[in-house]
């Protein structure tokens, strides 16, 4: 008798366990809070207010109330998946995209394909450093998988070329608000001061990340059983495998593409663009791309709703991952765990403190996966131990880059990294024996880039 092969769990299973758990959490785990003080129009913690308070446990409702709240909490950054969903899901209709990269990679020869990827994952490198896209960039899944599919490669190079390669630029972030901005405004340093240091780091790290995708994308090439999700049909993903036309049309579309993509950057370092004015852009992005396409109306209105239809799943798992954080913050255990975890620091030495803040933020990064929240709730704790270990505020803010951005790459609570596997069909346990090895080596150099800093005194 043939024994039933045992599936690994969905990821949505998955991150709804763990709502359950951190549910018990507010059971077992002491109450505890900060007081909140403005900064700069900002709700920061004071350091020195920790006081353990009368527990607050989630009950069987507010297991699945959390779920909802979660959503709204998250409706800024959903909102903004969906319109750039519809856009992009509108500019890819036209074939544009995939005609483009084809015909490069025609022009390079089959052997030289993996320049094509070598630049799609320095192109987000970019976009994760600077206007520090994170979950913005999960409707380009939609673009690159079927393109690397087309290039002979598979689904799991084609989430890397675009999810590592951000990840790493969001975890070096030369000028990232969201992470470096928020901290040195809390630390009272000057806005995107060190930057040389971080755009050193985001060279290494970017470096070892392209080596890593690049070693295994053409090992599936040259024998596609080698590749993880050998055997699974993604016929529906790869789309139309026949060479498609650069036409005027279509090149017109890619420069309105990249030119879009240039204004939000500029938009975002120059202007302080936020959520808002990236998502109107892509809209009007998508809407003129249409029109050069030759779409009627009723044509661009489909395509823009199909768009927002394909990133549902990432809508929802933005929500769900959310609701963790809902779950700690009406528990009143989120403060009591950063306390503790705060307090192991102040014991270590001072040659070992910014790796020990590396551990103690890659930790806390479950709990809490926007960058931003993290840096308002941590930075204002580990600001003032740094000072007692004498470590500098610039190597603290480093530390907690790299804790808060790389374990994106590996934890379930991350929503666009379940939205990535979701829209790839890439079971959890799949993706974490491929990026384990990378993650090693991800935060071995994060440990070198720490030392090295402490030496030079940055």
């Amino acid at each position: 008798m043939n024994k039933k092969k045992h599936e690994f769990p969905h990821a949505f299973v998955i991150l709804f366990v763990i709502l359950v758990l951190m549910v018990i959490c507010t059971w077992l785990v002491p109450a505890g809070q900060y007081n909140r003080v403005e900064v700069d129009g900002k709700q920061v913690v004071d350091a020195d207010s920790f006081q353990y308070v009368e527990s607050s446990p989630v009950g069987f409702m507010g297991l699945f109330q959390s779920i909802p709240q979660g959503i709204q909490d998250g409706a800024a950054l959903i909102t903004m998946i969906f319109t750039i969903g519809a856009a992009i899901g509108l500019v890819n209709s036209t074939g544009a995209l995939k005609a483009a990269v084809m015909t490069l990679s025609k022009k390079l020869g089959e052997k030289h394909s993996k320049l094509v990827l070598i630049g799609i994952m320095i192109f987000f490198l970019f976009i994760g450093g600077f206007p520090a896209m994170l979950e913005g960039t999960i409707p380009f899944a939609a673009v690159c998988i079927p393109i690397c599919l087309a290039l002979g490669y598979d689904v799991i190079t084609g989430i890397s070329v675009v999810f590592i390669a951000d990840i790493v630029g969001w975890s070096a972030g030369p000028a990232n608000y969201y992470t470096v901005g928020n901290a040195q405004i809390i630390g009272g340093l000057e806005l995107f001061s060190g930057f040389s240091y971080r755009m050193a780091a985001l060279v290494v790290l970017g470096i070892i990340s392209i080596l890593y995708v690049i070693r295994y994308a053409e090992k599936v090439r040259k024998d596609p059983s080698k590749g993880l999700m050998a055997g699974h049909d993604y016929s529906d993903l790869a789309g139309d495998q026949e060479e498609a036309a650069f036409t005027g049309r279509r090149k017109l579309v890619v420069v309105v593409f990249l030119a879009a993509i240039l204004l939000i950057v500029i938009g975002c370092l120059k202007w302080g663009w936020g959520m808002p004015e990236m998502s109107a852009v892509y809209i009007i992005c998508g809407i003129i791309c249409g029109i050069i396409a030759g779409y009627k109306s009723g044509k661009i209105a489909d395509e823009l709703l199909d768009g927002a239809k394909s990133v549902f799943i990432a809508a929802m798992a933005i929500g769900m991952a959310r609701a963790i954080s809902v779950v700690m913050q009406q528990g009143l255990i989120l403060d009591t765990i950063i306390h503790g975890l705060s307090g192991v620091l102040k014991g270590l030495p001072e040659s070992l403190t910014s790796i020990g803040m590396l551990a103690v933020q890659t930790i806390l990064n479950f709990f809490i996966p926007s960058g931003s929240s993290q840096a308002l709730v941590t930075m204002p704790v580990l600001m003032p131990v740094a000072e007692i270990t004498g470590l500098s505020k610039q190597l603290t803010i480093l530390a907690f880059q790299f804790g808060d951005g790389l374990s994106n790459l590996c934890y379930p609570t991350m929503g666009a990294l379940i939205a990535f596997l979701s829209y790839g069909r890439v079971p959890f346990n799949k993706w974490i024996k491929f990026i384990m090895p990378f993650m090693l080596l991800a935060w071995g150099a994060c440990i070198f880039l720490l030392a090295a800093g402490a030496v030079i005194g940055y």
